[in-house]
């Protein structure tokens, strides 16, 4: 389990370093072709990408019908061995303990981040239907708060600020709020905890951030209600204090000649932003194909001929070493055995088929599943009379030196004709 989530998280990496290698290099000419807007839109491939890496394995079972003496091609089961080896953590478990911890301690820097920042804007006070002021300090303007955002104007804004240009500000900060700029920073923040170890995710988040602002600039000059110039000094005048984390603020990301040049195109074509779109669902539909196709797991159960003779099945059956159960079955067909434990302590069932074969030869076939997933399918070769047994589990060492099993279970069976 933990090889394949460390694999999952490879491939999640590859995937990411693709597509923000692609948005980085492209930017400036797709914005010049899309417009900004469209470009922004461009960034959803990254999240849609890597979760499309955690698509859930799908199992797809085959009968196949083997030879009489043929091996099995299922997965089978490693019987337990008298060493302690299997209690220490493979190279898989300890790669993906220090990602999880790099992952939690990025997500408590990026709250601290946020909550020193918060308190760098000093006490509030409504200033209007959906503006604070921030009373004593020069930050902003600026939205910040999730889930309910609010636009933070700096103390001085009324002095500052030509009430043409305070009405340009106003616009810039509802279209941030309209278009839920604030939950994708937060998605950008995310992911950037989850790829703390990538040396492009933090450049990354940055020309997201920018190409945000370039977007909401284009929005709001493409309404006609506010003059590019006007919009031009109001930039000009907004000051650059620490952005937080989680914020939309007027002078984040961007250069300002980036910015000021970026008014002077005209918005994009509204069927660029639909061709956005377009190619967003059309990467998101391959994309769910290939995983799809990537994460079919193929497992072939062998078909077993009916037993046309009646077979006595005699059974000790031990869960996590406590006594052997003493059954008896008169088989015919499969014998199912519920309550197994394997070594994680997962509830797993069995499903026993013997074969007769040549004089006193039995086939027995077993197809286990452990909660509701197929676990393997091994197979023994026994003789009439003879015990053959099957041991899943862990193996601890007692006091008087012995071997015992403490979890798992083991099966002793053995067949006689009735």
């Amino acid at each position: 389990m933990n090889a394949l989530l460390l694999t999952r998280l490879a491939v999640a990496t590859l995937v990411f370093t693709a597509l923000v290698c692609l948005l980085m290099l492209a930017r400036r000419r797709l914005r010049a072709w899309t417009g900004a807007e469209a470009a922004y839109a461009l960034w959803l491939a990254v999240p849609i990408g890597v979760a499309l890496c955690c698509w859930p394995v799908h199992r797809v079972l085959v009968q196949v019908k083997l030879a009489p003496d043929a091996p099995s091609s299922g997965v089978p089961l490693t019987p337990v061995l008298p060493a302690q080896a299997s209690l220490l953590p493979d190279a898989a478990t300890l790669l993906l303990a220090v990602w999880l911890l790099g992952a939690v301690v990025s997500s408590l820097l990026l709250v601290w981040r946020q909550w020193r920042c918060q308190r760098a804007l000093g006490p509030l006070c409504r200033a209007g239907a959906d503006t604070w002021l921030s009373v004593g300090s020069s930050l902003g303007p600026m939205l910040v708060g999730l889930p309910r955002p609010r636009i933070v104007l700096p103390a001085d804004f009324a002095e500052r600020y030509t009430p043409e240009e305070q009405a340009a500000i106003l616009a810039h900060e509802r279209t941030h709020r309209r278009r839920g700029d604030l939950w994708w920073n937060l998605l950008a923040a995310l992911l950037r905890c989850a790829f703390w170890f990538h040396p492009l995710a933090y450049r990354a988040q940055r020309r997201f951030l920018a190409d945000q602002e370039l977007a909401c600039d284009s929005a709001v000059l493409r309404t006609r209600r506010h003059a590019p110039r006007t919009y031009a000094e109001a930039l000009l005048k907004t000051q650059t204090g620490a952005s937080l984390p989680l914020a939309c603020t007027m002078q984040a990301g961007s250069a300002l000649k980036e910015r000021i040049l970026n008014l002077q195109r005209g918005a994009a074509p509204r069927r660029m932003r639909l061709a956005a779109l377009l190619m967003l669902a059309s990467l998101g539909a391959a994309g769910s194909r290939i995983a799809w196709a990537a994460s079919l797991e193929v497992v072939k159960v062998p078909v077993v001929d009916s037993v046309d003779a009646d077979l006595k099945a005699v059974l000790d059956l031990s869960i996590d070493g406590a006594p052997a159960r003493h059954e008896e079955h008169t088989v015919h067909g499969a014998l199912h055995l519920d309550g197994l434990r394997d070594a994680g302590g997962r509830a797993c069932e069995a499903e026993l088929t013997p074969q007769l074969r040549r004089g006193d030869t039995v086939d027995l076939r077993m197809l286990m599943r452990c909660d509701g997933q197929i676990a393997g399918n091994p197979r023994l070769i026994t003789r009439l009379g003879e015990p053959a047994t099957i041991a899943i589990g862990v193996n601890e060492r007692q006091p008087d030196g012995s071997f015992a099993m403490t979890h798992g279970f083991k099966l002793t069976i053995r067949f006689d004709k009735p």
